[in-house]
Formats: structure tokens, C-alpha cells, sequence
């Protein structure tokens, strides 16, 4: 792990064989991708689609696996295996919650570019 960062952004650089900028890029288009995710999953909430809510959390879960973003991977196999169970009780406290994790974790590898001056 990295010490100004809790994701594997290093590790992640080193298995792909690329150097930091070229990743930085890539992450930047993670964060653009989970923003508009985010920017659709609230209003699919308003709207109670939970088809539409579906399709956005298995493919958050998918991407965010791959990027090594732990924490959010974990909270959208939880609110996946709920979907899939048909078990709404915690549903939109669920999703309130990866909303909130999903905020701190871009800002976390804003910042973590940011330290090492790898900026927009």
C-alpha cells in the first residue's frame, strides 16, 4: 500500500508495467466514469429503478475491482448481493453509503496525484 494513499496505486502502476503520469490518466477517467455513475445512481433513486440501480452497481463493482478501490468494490458486492436477493430494507442507506465512499476515495487519489505533482 501506499503511505498518503489506502489504494494500491503503486502496486497497480507495477502490474501494469506503466509509469505514474500514464496512470494518473487512467485514474482520471475512473473518476469521471464513477461521477457520472454517481450523478445517474441518484437519480435512479429518486426514481426507486432498481433495474437501472442494478446495471450501475455491477458495473461501479466491475471497475472499481479492477482499479483496486477495496472499499468501494466491498460495499457494491454487498448492495449487488442484496439486489440480487430481492432485499431492499437497507437499500438507499446502502447506496447513501457508497456515495459517501466513493466521494472520499476521489478525493483521496486527487490528492494522492496531487503530492506526487502529477496534476490535470
Amino acid at each position: 500500500m501506499n503511505h498518503s494513499c489506502r489504494y494500491d496505486i503503486l502496486g497497480f502502476t507495477k502490474d501494469l508495467g506503466l509509469n505514474l503520469e500514464d496512470v494518473h490518466n487512467l485514474y482520471n477517467e475512473l473518476i469521471n466514469e464513477i461521477n457520472f455513475a454517481l450523478a445517474e445512481l441518484k437519480i435512479f433513486i429518486a426514481k426507486n429503478d432498481i433495474t437501472n440501480i442494478s446495471k450501475i452497481i455491477h458495473n461501479v463493482k466491475g471497475v472499481t475491482g479492477n482499479y483496486r478501490l477495496i472499499d468501494i468494490y466491498e460495499e457494491t458486492t454487498k448492495i449487488n448481493d442484496a439486489l440480487k436477493s430481492n432485499n431492499y430494507n437497507s437499500l438507499k442507506s446502502d447506496l447513501n453509503n457508497l456515495i459517501n465512499i466513493c466521494y472520499l476515495a476521489v478525493k483521496e487519489i486527487q490528492n494522492y496525484f496531487s503530492q506526487k505533482s502529477i496534476d490535470k
